[in-house]
């Protein structure tokens, strides 16, 4: 399917190939050698993309997010909703820089979805700063967004203040965002669902490095561990994995020192 794809591009078609991340796998030399090489403008629309429920360990989508980021060229994307799927889905569509890549949970939308006509456009490659607070930054992509929205509320009432970045775009990132993030904040939280092991944690965590910031702050990721994951209720997976709002809570109270920040009371 990636190769006829691929061919498909070469004749001015725009194809989408819709396929489960896991399933997409199978085809990563397909995407390398047939379409990235050659800059060819495919849309890959990931479904299940992260915990994928009770089908279990063959089914989660874990890998997309630290493979599409190693491909050359690859435009990667995170919707945090349904409406900003589509938005992503149709700028794909219409861009004609290389390849790009979409992917959504098996899970139902957070909130209905307007009629394609009615969706505002996504400026490519920009990042979405949804709230603000001086204590944390918390680097969200995707399924993370809302309930990074959710535990930075829920922390509020104890004094500690986060700001919430919608990472829509993973590569190409919006690097005068993040280069504004991480100068004024102490501590930065990636989150992705999909595993740390070489994700946009990872990547971010590198460009913060090449900052050679004189006060860099600390860093952590959070995201799906190095692991296969069984079966299970994708609920109680996130939650089990701390990628619940719960879980984003507690993991911001523990690198801030919990309670009460000083500046803020």
């Amino acid at each position: 399917g990636v190769t006829f794809a691929a061919g498909l591009a070469t004749q001015g078609v725009k194809p989408v190939v819709a396929i489960y991340s896991t399933f997409l796998q199978r085809g990563f030399d397909n995407i390398v050698h047939d379409v990235a090489l050659q800059g060819l403008p495919v849309v890959f629309g990931m479904d299940r993309a992260g915990i994928a429920g009770e089908d279990g360990p063959t089914h989660h989508g874990t890998l997309d997010i630290p493979y599409m980021l190693s491909v050359p060229g690859m435009t990667v994307t995170a919707p945090k909703d349904g409406a900003e799927m589509l938005a992503l889905l149709r700028l794909g569509t219409q861009s004609v820089d290389g390849p790009w890549s979409v992917r959504w949970p098996r899970a139902a939308v957070p909130e209905e979805v307007p009629h394609l006509s009615e969706i505002p456009p996504v400026e490519p490659h920009t990042w979405e700063v949804l709230r603000n607070g001086g204590d944390c930054v918390l680097l969200a992509t995707g399924t993370m967004v809302l309930p990074s929205l959710e535990a930075a509320e829920a922390l509020d009432g104890e004094g500690i203040r986060c700001t919430v970045v919608n990472c829509r775009f993973l590569k190409p990132y919006d690097r005068e965002v993040f280069q504004e993030m991480v100068r004024s904040h102490p501590r930065v939280i990636t989150l992705e669902e999909g595993q740390v092991a070489n994700g946009f944690g990872a990547f971010m965590a590198r460009e913060l490095g090449e900052m050679n910031l004189e006060n860099p702050p600390s860093f952590s990721s959070l995201g799906i561990p190095d692991a296969f994951i069984e079966h299970g209720s994708r609920g109680e997976l996130l939650a089990e994995l701390g990628l619940d709002a719960e879980g984003i809570a507690r993991h911001v109270r523990a690198r801030t020192g919990r309670g009460v920040h000083v500046e803020s009371a």
